[in-house]
């Protein structure tokens, strides 16, 4: 069984970020709802015409279509039920962005969650391994960091992530490593942006990343969460720390190591809550 162990942020040094065409060569991909100006670009592949499901109640089991997995999942107090779908699998044939070039998955999304004015849309997103190692080498990349990481669990300056986004993390905290149900898993907060930008929260997100323990499926949560000590959005008034124009890896340093050092229900919602909701899917 493995055990949970928690870890506490180290610093990204990110001497590079001013140098966008770097930070988008990193592999990360798109979720859903459109971006503001300035703010982490996001574009999810196209779903096929049906939803395979429909607001499933809590801890139900959900049968998707075609050989998707089937899942359940008990959102507790984080949501009043979820949809479920079979996005189509897009190639590298059909002229579309690597972040955008995936195989057939299942898609989750959450509804009445706590958080509606937000860049992401909270879902959960179940990739099979085997495909989406042979279409995206990218994803392969990411997928092999995981299993590097739930082999031996440390915090590193880049943690893995899915889906893609075109787009960088500039940060990340809150790191814990955690099982669910069916396998291993780790989560942290994080952002994804394109630019210099504040840490705010109508981009921040919990994330969980995990694999199942026979290695067939990846999970990958993206999940709304605020915090009172930060700004609303990505908007620069000025009023920002004076490391956010002189040093911005040392003011992103700081922000994390602040939010770090807070409990779990000082953020909406309760990061405690989110990790019982994570800790209930099970994928058969």
């Amino acid at each position: 069984m493995f055990t949970k162990t928690h870890f506490g942020f180290v610093p990204q040094l990110l001497t590079a970020l001013l140098a966008i065409t770097l930070l988008l060569a990193a592999c990360y991909p798109a979720v859903s709802t459109p971006a503001q100006p300035d703010s982490a670009a996001t574009s999810a592949p196209a779903a096929t015409p049906e939803p395979a499901v429909t607001t499933a109640p809590p801890a139900t089991a959900v049968p998707t279509a075609d050989s998707s997995p089937e899942f359940t999942l008990d959102t507790g107090s984080m949501a009043s039920g979820f949809q479920s779908e079979t996005v189509a699998a897009v190639s590298a044939s059909d002229n579309a962005p690597y972040w955008e070039v995936l195989p057939e998955y299942t898609r989750v999304t959450l509804q009445g969650y706590p958080i509606s004015n937000h860049l992401m849309q909270p879902q959960i997103f179940i990739y099979p391994v085997e495909d989406l190692t042979a279409v995206n080498e990218g994803a392969g990349t990411i997928v092999s960091s995981l299993e590097t990481l739930l082999q031996s669990p440390q915090d590193v300056p880049n943690m893995p992530f899915l889906p893609l986004f075109n787009a960088a993390q500039v940060m990340h905290t809150h790191l814990q490593y955690l099982d669910f149900k069916s396998g291993q898993g780790l989560r942290y907060l994080t952002e994804y942006d394109q630019g210099i930008l504040p840490i705010n929260n109508y981009e921040l997100i919990y994330t969980y990343q995990g694999l199942t323990g026979d290695g067939k499926y990846y999970v990958a949560a993206v999940l709304p969460v605020t915090h009172p000590s930060l700004p609303a959005d990505g908007t620069v008034t000025g009023n920002e720390p004076a490391e956010f124009t002189s040093d911005f890896p040392t003011y992103l340093a700081n922000v994390a190591n602040s939010l770090n050092s807070q409990a779990a229900d000082t953020f909406t919602p309760d990061l405690t809550q989110l990790d019982a909701m994570m800790s209930s899917l099970e994928i058969k």
